[in-house]
């Protein structure tokens, strides 16, 4: 589901700006999707793996107790849990990491059922529930990764509906917490988590502009400071791309360390791009500051935070490279200017 969508399958199959099902259970994953919910009566949204193009959109709603309905019988159930809002899920995504959505209403029936292909800058207008389904992927025997000293449940109870996730190897102390969020949960009122009372920055990663009001599960105490950038239009050797990098990390350190708050860094999943940032903070931690305690492999760096929100998936890894070189070379400019001075 993380792999970039292959526009050649779709655009021989497009109608009218829509694709059939036919085309587009040709590049969802064969294994079974899975959307989770928690704290409510519905426990998860199910694609059984295909066993043919009839079933591709046999969305099942599985309750907490245990049992199913299919999409018909179940989606005025769903409805409710959604506030009736139209409900739009992603299902892949474009070659820069931009998320493609159906319209959960129409992702169901025959094969001959046209489905209308969403894209970020559509759904971004509408007033809806986004979704992200993902592989339910049987997870090998690893050896486990320590998770950390944050830990404050009180703080972060994970109540209805929320969506985000502590990163514990980078947080500093009970309100000094690193959070990797979607965006719907931070745009929540329905959100009450007590560590969103302690962000003082929010860090956006899927828009250039945009305002803090629009967040209203922060900012209870005092309105957080926002950076936002558009990570999935930097290209790893465009102009200016290490340098913008660059300040976020100061800024998500001066938040943590100086300020004392808490720092919430999302894009509309948490997954991809807000992922890229909170990865080079490891790598800003481990060069920059000499906190040589933290992970600077991009692979372990990834393990780690797969550990704490499993649907992380490595991307934009163009830049996460690029960046770690800028933080090698400054490592070594230091040490260089530390043994002159000596």
């Amino acid at each position: 589901n993380s792999k970039p969508i292959n526009k050649t399958k779709i655009s021989k199959n497009k109608l009218c700006g829509k694709v059939s099902c036919r085309a587009l259970a040709s590049i969802i994953p064969s294994s079974m999707l899975r959307v989770l919910f928690k704290d409510t009566t519905i426990s998860a949204l199910e694609l059984p793996g295909r066993t043919g193009v009839v079933e591709a959109w046999r969305w099942r709603v599985i309750y907490s107790d245990g049992s199913a309905k299919d999409w018909e019988n179940g989606q005025e159930d769903l409805r409710r849990i959604m506030n009736e809002k139209e409900v739009y899920i992603s299902v892949d995504q474009e070659s820069d990491g931009q998320h493609l959505f159906v319209k959960l209403s129409e992702a169901w029936g025959n094969s001959n059922k046209a489905l209308t292909l969403f894209n970020e800058a559509q759904v971004k207008k509408l007033d809806c529930n986004l979704l992200y389904a993902r592989p339910v992927v049987v997870q090998s025997a690893s050896p486990s990764i320590p998770l950390g000293s944050w830990d404050y449940p009180d703080l972060a109870p994970h109540g209805y509906m929320t969506n985000y996730s502590i990163v514990p190897w980078l947080s500093l102390g009970r309100t000094q917490a690193l959070i990797l969020s979607d965006e719907q949960t931070l745009c929540s009122s329905l959100s009450s988590e007590p560590i969103f009372d302690h962000v003082t920055l929010i860090v956006n990663c899927h828009e250039d502009h945009c305002s803090v009001s629009k967040y209203r599960a922060c900012g209870k105490k005092k309105t957080p400071e926002l950076i936002s950038h558009a990570v999935h239009r930097w290209f790893s050797h465009g102009p200016n791309v290490v340098a913008k990098n660059d300040n976020i990390q100061k800024a998500i350190w001066h938040h943590l360390n100086s300020v004392q708050g808490s720092v919430a860094v999302h894009c509309l999943a948490g997954i991809h791009r807000a992922a890229c940032i909170v990865a080079c903070q490891f790598l800003f931690r481990h060069y920059i500051m000499g906190h040589t305690q933290i992970e600077s492999d991009p692979a372990l760096i990834y393990k780690h935070l797969k550990s704490v929100r499993p649907a992380v998936s490595p991307a934009y890894l163009d830049i996460l490279r690029q960046y770690q070189n800028h933080c090698i070379r400054q490592a070594a400019l230091r040490r260089a200017n530390e043994l002159t001075t000596q």
